[in-house]
């Protein structure tokens, strides 16, 4: 997998003077890991944008600190946004070994077209949008795809146990959990369930009618 570049200068600022940083678009930062102390750094905002844009969570970044010319081989991991602006407020980036297993979380991307689907007698459920994997960082993957065309009748599903992934990655989740499904349409769902609604209501009406008519009978 092509790696990212992205250069980083080394950070002094800390606590909340980092606000200043962001008011002149410099983001906070801190790369870790089994090799190196935990270092605060600050990366030009547009840059940082560019890069996680591209790479995620589960794409290997060079990333180069103070120009050394000998780039950390890392993963953005703790990823922090303004949840009103969408601006970067912090990330973390994790220094992997190449030789060690590191684990990720891609996503599930579906592919295909269910012939239920196209003909408009059912609708999809994605219930599963990434599911965590463990392998090499060499063989790290952005997406795992999710083929929809077996799907042919009614509660057809697809578990994680038929997800086809390459050699050397391994799901971590459950192989019983379900992925996707097809379903009867919404209208068709809302339909059974005012009937079942109705008869239910009619039983115990019924019910009560017997039971206050008992209960009169012994007060008689």
């Amino acid at each position: 997998m092509e790696r990212i570049e992205l250069k980083a200068q080394s950070r002094t600022v800390t606590g909340k003077k980092v606000k200043r940083l962001r008011e002149q678009h410099w983001i906070p930062a801190v790369v870790y890991g089994p090799d190196t102390p935990s270092k605060g750094i600050q990366i030009e905002e547009r840059t940082l944008s560019d890069a996680l844009q591209q790479a995620g969570s589960t794409t290997l970044i060079d990333l180069e600190i103070d120009d050394t010319g000998k780039p950390d081989v890392v993963l953005a991991r703790d990823i922090q946004l303004d949840i009103l602006t969408s601006h970067f407020l912090h990330v973390d980036f994790y220094q992997v070994r190449l030789t060690e297993k590191v684990r990720t979380s891609p996503l599930l991307e579906i592919v295909g077209e269910s012939p239920l689907v196209k003909a408009g007698a059912a609708v999809l459920v994605q219930i599963l949008n990434q599911v965590e994997v463990e392998c090499l960082p060499t063989d790290l993957i952005d997406s795992i795809p999710v083929d929809i065309s077996v799907l042919e009748h009614l509660d057809d599903s697809i578990s994680i146990r038929d997800l086809s992934v390459p050699p050397g990655i391994t799901i971590m989740a459950d192989p019983d959990d379900t992925v996707a499904s097809v379903v009867p349409p919404r209208a068709a769902l809302v339909e059974e369930v005012v009937e079942v609604e109705l008869e239910e209501g009619e039983v115990e009406g019924e019910v009560a009618l017997d039971a206050e008519g008992e209960e009169a009978a012994e007060e008689d």
